[in-house]
């Protein structure tokens, strides 16, 4: 956090990128969480200088704008949130309870004889897959009359697993996974998210392996159902290597460092710095406009020389990304008749939009502006 001082009030400028204004003695208060105390010992402290009332409200209040780390919920947080315009996202489930539980499982995966075991397992699952490709090429190519229900079954138990793996690596490391739920129109499809937020004030390394903890799990998954296909467990070949599918595609998607995904968490821990992909766009965004437009360039936002460049891939993926969900699903929607036609058309629709304002923005470039909204950590 960084203070800058403002007349009588001072202005914090927070690490996910919010500023507040505060009087002196609750930035005083404020510079003592150093997430070495409890929110008990915090109040205990506070109380000798402002009375346990006022303390404790106090407290309530930098709770409630997450200033403090809690592995409960803090109260009147909603279930239904909008992080950005065209996003909702609904909180189905608070996993503080498991905090501990997951941090157990958590140190079980971490240790060297479970490595070893899992490198086995990701080795036999490569072998399996090399060895039968054309039988996973034709469960995707030949299909039967119920693969598109196989693969949205397969895809919500990977996607499930994928955030109790970043829920576990949280938890393991020192940090409180706050909520899962399901994000709503998240480039385009529904997603499922978990909030590891905690994570930014753990070390970088421990950041890297919170990112990549949902791919791992894929990982393990691929190669777990490729053995269960090479084997036709059940006499269901085509299913299981229908999972595998859907775990490679989950696993290439979500490591993509130009969406708001794992592989974009990792370049945060990387570069250490916040805001990465929309300070890059905003000088992508200027580069555009100055050499189609001719608009006076804006001052660079991302001090780094591949800016530019990762702000236009950062711009261009989503549209491929929601240009390919879009033609994928469009079977499946149409097989439910006119209202699965209507639900493409209006997500259709929805796209163009953005495309459209996106375009826009590029013609009509907003002044550099402090950011309001945190880092995306789920």
């Amino acid at each position: 956090m960084e203070f800058t001082a403002h007349g009588e009030r001072i202005v914090v400028s927070l690490p996910e990128g919010a500023y507040l204004r505060m009087g002196r003695d609750a930035v005083e208060l404020l510079r003592s969480l150093d997430g070495t105390r409890s929110s008990e010992e915090v109040a205990v402290a506070w109380s000798a200088r402002l009375g346990s009332l006022k303390s404790a409200e106090l407290l309530q209040h930098f709770t409630r704008l997450n200033l403090l780390e809690t592995a409960a919920p803090a109260a009147g947080e909603r279930r239904l949130t909008r992080p950005n315009p065209v996003t909702i996202q609904l909180t189905l489930y608070r996993p503080h309870r498991l905090t501990g539980a997951l941090a157990a499982l958590g140190v079980i995966a971490g240790h060297r004889s479970s490595r070893l075991l899992y490198a086995l397992l990701l080795a036999g699952g490569a072998c399996a897959t090399a060895t039968r490709l054309p039988d996973m090429a034709r469960s995707l190519l030949d299909p039967s009359p119920g693969m598109w229900w196989h693969i949205l079954l397969a895809m919500i138990a990977v996607n499930i697993c994928h955030e109790f793996g970043h829920a576990t690596a949280v938890a393991a490391l020192g940090g409180h996974p706050r909520r899962m739920g399901i994000a709503l129109l998240y480039y385009v499809c529904p997603a499922f998210f978990c909030d590891v937020s905690s994570s930014w004030r753990l070390p970088r390394g421990a950041r890297v392996v919170v990112a990549l903890a949902g791919v791992l799990v894929n990982a393990g998954m691929a190669a777990l159902s490729a053995l269960a296909a090479a084997a036709d467990v059940a006499g269901h070949s085509e299913f299981w290597w229908r999972m595998v599918l859907a775990n490679l595609f989950t696993v290439t998607i979500n490591l993509i460092p130009f969406l708001r995904l794992d592989g974009y968490l990792l370049l945060l821990a990387f570069v250490d710095e916040p805001f990465v992909r929309p300070r890059a766009m905003a000088d992508a965004r200027s580069w555009l406009s100055h050499h189609i437009w001719r608009r006076s360039p804006q001052p660079r936002q991302f001090a780094r020389r591949w800016s530019v460049p990762y702000g236009l891939l950062a711009i261009v993926c989503p549209a491929l990304l929601i240009s390919f969900m879009l033609l994928a699903l469009a079977p499946l929607l149409f097989s439910f008749g006119w209202p699965g036609t209507v639900i493409w058309t209006l997500a259709t629709l929805l796209a163009l939009a953005r495309l459209a304002d996106g375009i826009l923005r590029v013609a009509r470039p907003a002044a550099p502006a402090s950011a309001g909204r945190p880092e995306p950590t789920a």
